[in-house]
């Protein structure tokens, strides 16, 4: 975890300082899905993230699977939004 840190800074870093096409994956607040919150492809520049990439083409199988998710990932979603509000 550690070293997925120290690259992401990095990548921010670069952005920052201008480094053009920096593209990272991260979680964040998008509308990529109806979920509020998603992991996905950002690019990264002088103000921060620039743009929220979309999923891209995908298979059947991998929607099946984005699919099955999503209740889990909106229940987690729930109660981290709860926690930040209440702290």
């Amino acid at each position: 975890m550690a070293y997925a840190g120290a690259i992401f800074a990095d990548a921010c870093l670069k952005g920052l300082n201008g480094v053009p096409d920096i593209v990272e994956c991260t979680y964040v607040q998008s509308n990529i899905t109806e979920l509020p919150f998603f992991a996905s492809k950002v690019r990264l520049g002088k103000n921060g993230i620039e743009e929220v990439l979309g999923l891209g083409p995908i298979s059947a199988f991998e929607q099946q699977g984005l699919e099955a998710m999503k209740p889990e990932l909106k229940s987690s979603i729930e109660k981290g939004v709860k926690f930040a509000t209440e702290n």
